[in-house]
């Protein structure tokens, strides 16, 4: 009787990353192309820096909900890398007010201390979804390739600044309409909101213009234009400001300015992490 032929068999891991589990077939061997042929299927065949993950794996589903339910701030955006490459840095004020910075390129990176031991943390998780407005199946990935990346920076909502000159010379107010550029959400009735009266017009929530400005060590400018910005409800520590406070943990921390309390909210962490965190001290 002849033995059934053993199929190949794939699987996932705990993280979503595909798992090849079946014994290794030999293949064939392949005649070497010429020069140019390899060329370009080094090109077309780029390789992911880290494992492909096939769905969003419990961890990542974890962290999604506090970065999308905690109050995280864009400080700034820079766009950089290169066309064949695009990459963005977004300095972004975490829950407890530490400003972290976070890097999407093949590899997204943030400086806080949860993502610095190999973790994907909440800021990038952020930025991925509520800045950059990418699809849930990039949000997840630990790697993109330079087409994912190229692709996401064709979509997503260009950088304030780099659009509103062309109506800077307009100083009428706009429609209250779309989001905030600097928290990312919505515009809802009822919220206190302020405007560009000296140029563009465009609307800002005024919360955040006041952290805007507070962080921005005193330069009061638009968020959009760059143009003077007219303050008449700010009341911040310009003072404080210029001299920034440096914590333990090297971080430079916003709270006072944006009105956090400067301690973190457990409610949505897994326990056992938020005994063993709390007993290091740490901010994320």
């Amino acid at each position: 009787m002849k033995g059934k032929r053993k199929r190949k068999n794939d699987s996932y891991d705990d993280e979503g990353d595909a798992v090849d589990v079946s014994p290794k077939n030999r293949s064939p061997k392949k005649k070497a192309k010429k020069g140019g042929d390899e060329t370009c299927d080094a090109v077309m065949k780029e390789k992911r820096p880290r494992r492909f993950r096939a769905y969003a794996p419990q961890s990542y589903l974890e962290i999604k909900e506090r970065a999308l339910s905690q109050r995280l701030t864009v400080m700034g955006r820079e766009r950089c890398g290169t066309t064949e490459v695009p990459e963005e840095k977004v300095l972004v004020a975490g829950s407890t007010g530490n400003l972290y910075t976070v890097h999407i390129g093949k590899v997204p990176d943030c400086d806080c201390p949860y993502a610095k031991k190999g973790n994907q943390c909440k800021h990038i998780i952020y930025v991925f979804l509520r800045v950059l407005k990418a699809p849930e199946h990039v949000g997840y990935q630990l790697a993109l390739l330079s087409s994912e990346l190229q692709d996401l920076f064709k979509t997503s909502p260009p950088i304030p600044s780099a659009d509103a000159e062309a109506d800077s010379s307009d100083g009428n107010r706009k429609p209250i309409e779309g989001e905030c550029p600097i928290c990312y959400m919505e515009f809802e009735k009822g919220e206190a909101i302020a405007y560009c009266k000296a140029a563009c017009g465009n609307n800002v929530h005024q919360d955040c213009m006041n952290s805007w400005i507070t962080v921005s060590r005193g330069k009061a400018t638009c968020p959009y234009c760059r143009s003077n910005w007219v303050r008449e409800a700010f009341s911040g520590n310009s003072k404080e400001l210029l001299t920034g406070t440096v914590n333990e943990e090297g971080y430079v921390n916003v709270a006072s300015q944006l009105g956090l309390s400067g301690e973190r909210d457990y409610s949505t962490y897994h326990q056992p992490w938020v005994r063993s965190q709390r007993g290091y001290g740490y901010r994320h």
